[in-house]
């Protein structure tokens, strides 16, 4: 299988938009990056367009044209005829600005349109009862190939326009290279189909990237100057139709985008409709609704006008005359399909218990991972498309647990209040500091429980963080308090550690000091009152010693004399 889009794993961002996007889920997820499943896609190219890292794109072949134009290959080009609409420029002046990157010739690919509504025409006489579909989108033959098998009889087995324009180029330049120009992906894959003789194929924009590297600019020109083709309008929405000769008996009607599509192959699978002719395109308002033109924001009103006038001027319907056409009938095989059994319920149900979805309530059905319903994206997750973690109100939920749980086994109390001083979130640490539970507090004002004037002074001052110490006496507590507030989420944190056991030890460790403080001045009071009292009584023995030897001396002497 050829992988004509390819998808850069580096810089996707789990955003999941081009899930969402591609109608048929072709797109799988795997290690938070998404991959294209090339046996399923039918190359709309709608996640080239809806991703916003615009990590999604279709191999380029820019670089091999190149190298055959500078070695100077033959190459010849087939302009598909939105290119009126989309570069606002007519066929001569394209044709001068390829010329000058050296194409040898470029002609427009409505010559291979015309040759295909001729044989359209031509099936609608033979088989005027049968309900026929056109073949002239890539993305259509693929979707009714891979999706729609039953409906294959009904497409036309008519080549595309390029490939019949490029098997009439190769008559003219047997030897030349075939370069197609369009704006659509999904011509990339008609490279490689069996029957093609296309060689290379680039899109508009990357025509545009050359001609911009080059130096060419396209000189615009009056579209009256030039001739107008009715089988120019096959890029527009009923442009098929506006060229075909009508068949008596017969309907004719056109339908766009992926829905109407759908829709009007279930018809015809049904049986519901007969003796019609359905003109049937992938992208709305057909190839100038499709991918080139929605990235330059092209109005498809206008866009559709362009064409039209430049397809036929004043109702006057001229269109191509080529005298012979080549061999334009082709086959149309459903591709070798792996039949997987469809998963059970038990399987689904499996599934989403995983993702925590235990009832029909808990399928929210939301969209977000890109699957219509729940039941669909556990569908993917079984086939190996899809990952659990794909479930975003899955992973908030888990996310949210996951927080509440650290938040309600931490030590610390916290308290969440919002910047109308509602209590928004409250632990289990905090519901015990204020003895009461959640639901007491949720919702009602922070006053009730702690000094408001803390928040709105964060709030006021546009700090970050404020810390302090606080005593609660109807709680008899003291609390260590750190306010953190988010400006972001609008949200005043109040994290809080009871400190009440420490100022507890501390007074009493304080008390004790002071009680061994008094006690240690009291011995110093009763050492000194002793030392008095000892000075005093050594001071008056000493004095009556003193008043006892000076009377003995006395004595002693008086009894010498």
């Amino acid at each position: 299988m050829i992988e004509i889009l390819q998808f850069d794993k580096l810089h996707c961002k789990n955003c999941y938009k081009c899930v969402r996007q591609c109608p048929i889920k072709a797109i799988e997820v795997k290690n938070h990056c998404a991959q294209i499943r090339a046996e399923e896609c039918i190359l709309c190219g709608e996640c080239t367009i809806i991703c916003p890292q615009k990590t999604k794109g279709a191999v380029s072949e820019v670089a091999e044209l190149r190298e055959a134009l500078s070695a100077g290959k033959t190459v010849i080009a087939s302009v598909a005829p939105s290119y009126f609409a989309y570069f606002n420029a007519t066929y001569h002046s394209l044709k001068a600005a390829l010329a000058r990157l050296k194409f040898a010739d470029a002609f427009e690919t409505a010559e291979g349109a015309y040759l295909v509504k001729s044989e359209y025409e031509k099936l609608m006489e033979r088989n005027p009862e049968q309900v026929w579909i056109s073949s002239c989108c890539s993305s259509v033959n693929l979707l009714i190939e891979k999706y729609y098998p039953q409906v294959l009889p009904h497409l036309a087995p008519v080549l595309t326009p390029i490939q019949a324009h490029a098997k009439l180029l190769k008559e003219r330049y047997p030897d030349a290279l075939i370069a197609f120009i369009t704006p659509c992906i999904s011509k990339k894959v008609e490279r490689y189909s069996p029957e093609s003789q296309v060689d290379l194929v680039i899109t508009f924009e990357e025509l545009e990237s050359m001609l911009q590297e080059a130096g060419v600019e396209i000189q615009e020109a009056p579209p009256e100057h030039e001739r107008q083709y009715l089988s120019r309008r096959f890029p527009t929405d009923g442009g098929i139709i506006a060229t075909l000769a009508r068949t008596g008996g017969c309907g004719y009607v056109s339908v766009s985008g992926y829905q109407a599509c759908v829709q009007a192959i279930r018809d015809i699978q049904n049986g519901n409709v007969s003796a019609c002719f359905v003109e049937m395109s992938f992208c709305e308002g057909s190839c100038i609704g499709g991918p080139s033109f929605r990235k330059k924001e092209y109005s498809l009103l206008s866009s559709s006008l362009k064409i039209k006038q430049h397809s036929s001027a004043s109702g006057y319907a001229e269109d191509y005359n080529l005298p012979r056409a080549p061999a334009l009938a082709r086959g149309f095989a459903p591709p070798p399909k792996v039949t997987h059994l469809p998963p059970s319920d038990d399987q689904i149900n499996a599934v989403l218990r995983k993702m925590g979805k235990v009832s029909g309530e808990d399928e929210l059905n939301c969209g977000m991972c890109g699957y219509h319903s729940c039941r669909e994206k556990a569908a993917a997750i079984i086939a190996g498309k899809a990952e659990i973690n794909m479930c975003l109100p899955f992973m908030h939920e888990r996310a949210e647990s996951f927080s509440n749980q650290i938040i309600n086994i931490t030590p610390n109390a916290i308290v969440s209040v919002d910047l109308d001083l509602k209590v928004q979130q409250i632990n289990h640490a905090a519901c015990e500091i204020f003895r009461l539970v959640p639901e007491d507090i949720l919702k009602q004002p922070v006053s009730r429980i702690l000094d408001e004037f803390d928040f709105v002074d964060i709030i006021m001052q546009g700090t970050e963080k404020l810390e302090k110490t606080a005593f609660l006496p109807e709680y008899s507590a003291y609390l260590s308090q750190i306010f953190l507030f988010d400006k972001e989420s609008s949200m005043v944190v109040c994290i809080m550690k009871n400190i009440s056991q420490d100022r507890q030890k501390r007074n009493l460790s304080l008390k004790k000091k002071v009680q061994a403080a008094a006690m240690a001045d009291e011995i110093v009071d009763k050492q000194l009152r002793i030392v008095h009292e000892i000075a005093s009584l050594l001071g008056e023995t000493a004095a009556e010693t003193q008043i006892a030897v000076h009377e003995l001396k006395s004595t002693i002497m008086d009894d010498e004399e």
